[in-house]
């Protein structure tokens, strides 16, 4: 792992903390960084992953919880209505189907649920991400990896497409990294 990706990871999750609550829906949960912490108000969560290996290793590690294969781009969610809160933490750069996404997105979140979804910005994606990635601060594989960078107005327009609102928006990480805070009406 590089360097500072540990770090980064822990930073991202620090800032969707404050909208974490109840039923929860993690899009891309990776090791379900969640779940290791009992600090998060959490009465039911649902993590999706795209490898199968995971899900399967994941499922073992916590059965409290519920995980699912999913590949974001092509498999709807089938999870209509259900959860308060859809996280998608660094995650959205990484896929094609942006509105395909959304819109399960806001199938999946119940009225007045909230999706937190943290990504770099242009400054962070296309400038200090392949530096940093050059010396092994960061990843070199998510520098070929990031598919689509987001700024505020985009995120008020793919929210809108899809049935939402942008409530929130922030940057963090001296500008290199932002959140979103889209809400279901």
């Amino acid at each position: 792992m590089a360097l500072l990706s540990t770090f980064i990871a822990s930073q991202r999750y620090a800032e969707v903390t404050p909208y974490i609550k109840v039923n929860v829906l993690e899009l891309g949960c990776q090791n379900s960084l969640l779940l290791g912490n009992s600090n998060y108000n959490i009465s039911k969560y649902y993590g999706v992953e795209k490898s199968t290996n995971l899900v399967n290793k994941l499922t073992k590690q916590y059965p409290d919880a519920t995980f699912l294969q999913r590949d974001l781009d092509r498999d709807t969610l089938g999870l209509d209505n259900i959860f308060d809160c859809v996280l998608m933490v660094a995650l959205i750069e990484h896929l094609y189907n942006q509105k395909f996404v959304f819109e399960g997105v806001a199938r999946a979140l119940k009225s007045g649920g909230i999706a937190a979804i943290t990504t770099p910005t242009m400054l962070g994606n296309d400038i200090i991400l392949p530096l940093g990635a050059s010396i092994g601060l960061f990843s070199k594989a998510a520098v070929e990896q990031h598919i689509v960078v987001y700024s505020r107005t985009r995120f008020r327009n793919i929210a809108k497409t899809a049935g939402l609102t942008l409530k929130h928006h922030h940057y963090f990480q001296m500008f290199c990294n932002q959140i979103a805070i889209l809400e279901k009406p």
